[in-house]
């Protein structure tokens, strides 16, 4: 059975699936960005050319980098620190990259004028909405998860839609209270929680810190 059917982009014209391959070692953790912006697919046909030992989520300019360079500045550790060396070896070869979309996306402001009419179009990347998001969630998450063994894995959730959905998730499958979840904002450039001065400051430090610890 195809997994997609029934779902209102299934029949878009739309021919790419965004599933990031595991990592070559041992899977640590997990992370789960909200959706894969279609400006990563150019980047993604070529990360498919590479040799298999150069195959790393930070090979992207993409959440997983992101991140580590959000914790990095936020925390100001110098990229030669213990810290951050730990952390880029956990995220580039040690942790699944996946998204709660799994169809490309563009934001609402950079739709094309010709995309705004589907009908006929080759090619169509949508704008995010959570209801979508969901629907693809509640489709391949679980299978995922039991997949790749994630229950006793570190799981880090990017931003509120992911926690929106995770949530509820976690605690239907009794893992909300596990200190293995780590909670952080969005590492878009655009994500002013990230702010030194934001009052969700301590948390994130906390996260940080459980993060750091854990790896």
């Amino acid at each position: 059975m195809n997994r997609c059917e029934g779902c209102k982009l299934c029949n878009l014209g739309t021919t790419y699936r965004i599933c990031i391959p595991p990592p070559s070692d041992k899977i640590r953790g997990c992370i789960i960005s909200r959706d894969p912006s279609s400006a990563f697919l150019k980047t993604l046909d070529k990360f498919r050319q590479l040799p298999a030992d150069q195959k790393g989520n930070l090979w992207f300019n993409a959440p997983p980098r992101w991140l580590y360079n959000k914790i990095s500045n936020f925390m100001n550790y110098p990229e030669s620190s213990w810290d951050m060396d730990k952390l880029q070896h956990f995220l580039d070869k040690q942790c699944y990259w996946t998204h709660l979309h799994k169809c490309p996306t563009k934001p609402r402001e950079n739709q094309d004028q010709d995309q705004k009419g589907m009908s006929g179009m080759k090619e169509y990347f949508p704008p995010f909405q959570y209801a979508t998001g969901k629907s693809c969630a509640d489709t391949w998450f679980e299978y995922e998860f039991n997949e790749y063994g994630l229950k006793d894995k570190i799981i880090i959730t990017l931003g509120r839609d992911v926690e929106k959905f995770f949530g509820p998730w976690a605690k239907y499958h009794n893992l909300e209270n596990s200190e293995n979840i780590i909670r952080l904002p969005h590492p878009s450039g655009r994500n002013r929680l990230w702010n030194k001065n934001s009052k969700q400051k301590e948390s994130i430090i906390k996260e940080i810190d459980r993060l750091l610890q854990l790896i």
